[in-house]
This record gives structure tokens, sequence and C-alpha cells, in this order.
């Protein structure tokens, strides 16, 4: 397995969240304020959101472990509050 850099964790979670919702992008990925966290920035509609993904869900996702439901329902609640939020 690669070493995971924001620029990987970024391309993984785009595509993960392109399979959510084909209408949500991906703004991007920087280092959260805890050190085992990512920041997500989110769009959909004009509106934008944010959400900390652990690293570790990213790794077990890239490593084939759990099969990715860890990381799509935390990335599935993120998406769902952004739609929930704003309507």
């Amino acid at each position: 397995m690669p070493k995971l850099t924001i620029q990987l964790a970024e391309d993984t979670l785009r595509d993960e969240v392109h399979r959510l919702d084909k209408r949500v992008q991906l703004i991007g990925v920087s280092q959260a304020k805890k050190k085992d966290e990512y920041r997500v920035t989110l769009l959909k509609d004009g509106r934008t959101g944010n959400a900390s993904i652990k690293k570790d869900l990213i790794k077990e996702y890239l490593a084939g472990e759990g099969k990715g439901n860890a990381l799509r329902k935390a990335l599935g609640r993120a998406v769902s509050h952004l739609s929930i939020q704003y309507r």
C-alpha cells in the first residue's frame, strides 16, 4: 500500500463522493486540527459543507479491509447533512 498523502486521500474521497451523489463535488482535502483526521470540503447546489474523516478509515479502504463500508457511511452522513441542511 502506498503512503497516505493528502493527494491520494483526495482522489480516493472524490471517487467515493461521486458514487454516493453525482451532484456533490469534493472541493478539497486538508489536514484537520487533530493529526489523525482530514477535513473534507463538499459542494452541492452552490452550498458548501465540511466533514472530518479519520485517516484510519481511508487506510482501511485503500488496503481493502472492511470493504469501505465505514468510509461510505462517514461520507454518506456528510453528503446527507449537506442535502438536508439547505432544503
